[in-house]
């Protein structure tokens, strides 16, 4: 008669499952911190591609309005008007007619003094509008098409030659 031998039992030590989800976390951790550099730059194209359509909305309503839009949000002319939570307003008469709706920064839109800014002097023949000090990777350098005369890198500006000082 043939005797059975029983085979060891199959299967992970725990060694070897706490070395195996150790590499795990630590590659998952190095992935998520990779993925934050890039909604972080994400968000900086967002802010850039906002500043672009609204200039174009802006130039779009001087050339048919003969001076650019008044500032929004009751504030008077030589001030800035800010995006925020309580002013959603900020640039007057671009809605709906120019643009669907104004922009407002991805990612602070509640902080005072940070993201969308918008002025105008009172004649209406300079503007300025920025994304103030809410800049996260892509900051501007000089020469740069968003560089906002001030050398903030922390900032995107277009503006009207008359507003580049502001």
């Amino acid at each position: 008669m043939l005797k059975k031998y029983s085979s060891p039992l199959k299967g992970f030590t725990i060694v070897e499952l706490l070395v195996a989800i150790s590499i795990i976390g630590i590659l998952s951790s190095i992935v998520y911190a990779n993925f934050g550099e890039a909604r972080k730059a994400s968000r900086d194209d967002v802010r850039k591609t906002s500043l672009k359509e609204l200039q174009l909305a802006i130039e779009f309503y001087k050339a048919q309005n003969d001076r650019y839009p008044d500032a929004g949000c009751g504030v008077a002319a030589g001030t800035y008007a800010e995006a925020s939570a309580t002013c959603v307003d900020y640039i007057s008469g671009l809605i709906p007619d120019y643009i669907p709706a104004l922009p407002r920064d991805p990612n602070s839109e509640n902080d005072a003094g940070v993201g969308f800014m918008y002025r105008t002097n009172a004649s209406g023949s300079d503007y300025k509008l920025m994304v103030k000090d809410a800049i996260e990777v892509k900051f501007t350098v000089a020469g740069d098409e968003y560089a906002n005369g001030t050398n903030d890198s922390n900032t995107y500006a277009v503006y009207s030659a008359g507003g580049v000082s502001w």
